[in-house]
């Protein structure tokens, strides 16, 4: 199995539709193989290091939103909750990579 690199760290004048494309297909089928949970993720991710921990932490509330969204319902305060600060860490990602986030929900 290869190892996937996403990379965070793109100069703002090399950021082009094909970057943001294929950021996006990275996470993606990143996400598809965590789905399946017996599997190894050989994943890397490269970037300064507020931009990895930016990623990591959106990713958690992603998750966290999806959790509650499966466990509460769509109209559940907690779900609203959980959603409203995955936009907030959503933001914060996009503005400290310049990449836009892969899932809008």
């Amino acid at each position: 199995m290869t190892k996937e690199t996403i990379n965070l760290n793109y100069p703002k004048n090399l950021l082009t539709e094909k970057v943001y494309t294929k950021f996006a297909g990275q996470v993606m089928r990143t996400m598809l193989m965590l789905y399946d949970a017996g599997f190894d993720i050989p994943l890397s991710i490269t970037g300064r290091p507020e931009q990895v921990s930016s990623f990591m932490s959106t990713l958690k509330k992603e998750k966290k939103y999806m959790d509650s969204y499966i466990k509460h319902g769509l109209n559940d305060s907690r779900t609203l909750m959980s959603r409203h600060k995955l936009l907030d860490s959503v933001k914060a990602f996009e503005g400290e990579t310049g990449l836009v986030w892969p899932f809008k929900n």
